[in-house]
């Protein structure tokens, strides 16, 4: 099974394009994260991956895709190379989760075989730096949502946001990517 976790916001918005984000630490939302990858493969992009040196736990498993083959992270990082390399350890790890974590170009790859979005939608007025990065778009068609979460602005984070869980239609995987 392949998910897909991102933050954004209600224009797809996830990065300022210079390593960082739009909006400053959110704590449920990191939290969400966390919870949701513990212990699961967390697929992230080469840049992402340097930009969250440190941040990983014990229990995760890092799987780091790079179009670079010899690129070296450490004993403990899995490295792919492209998407037929997850798609095989899919595949070998049966029932085992793996989690795309980002960045754009990762999603936009591997968006056509996701079988799940655990997304985390903020409704803020985010600046648009030239350079944006954003989440690609999905069909509706192609997924239906299966539990939403909805918390309201408060004194820690002044905008609402929702957490948006969806799972992918029978039959509309496109394995053609």
């Amino acid at each position: 099974m392949i998910t897909l976790i991102a933050a954004m916001d209600q224009n797809r918005l996830i990065g300022t394009g210079c390593g960082g984000l739009p909006w400053s630490d959110i704590h449920r939302d990191k939290q969400h994260f966390r919870e949701y990858t513990l212990g699961k493969n967390l697929l992230i992009g080469r840049r992402t991956f340097e930009e969250m040196q440190g941040w990983f736990r014990s229990e995760d498993r890092p799987i780091v895709m790079t179009r670079n083959p010899n690129y070296n992270p450490g004993a403990r990082f899995q490295v792919v190379n492209d998407l037929d390399e997850v798609l095989a350890l899919s595949s070998e790890q049966e029932g085992e989760e793996i989690v795309v974590c980002g960045g754009a170009e990762l999603y936009r790859l591997t968006l056509p075989v996701a079988d799940r979005l655990v997304l985390t939608i903020l409704y803020g007025d985010f600046p648009k730096q030239q350079g944006g990065v954003f989440f690609p778009e999905w069909k509706d068609e192609d997924f239906v949502e299966y539990r939403r979460e909805e918390f309201e602005a408060d004194s820690k984070v002044p905008f609402s946001m929702t957490f948006l869980y969806l799972t992918r239609r029978t039959g509309s995987k496109n394995m053609d990517c």
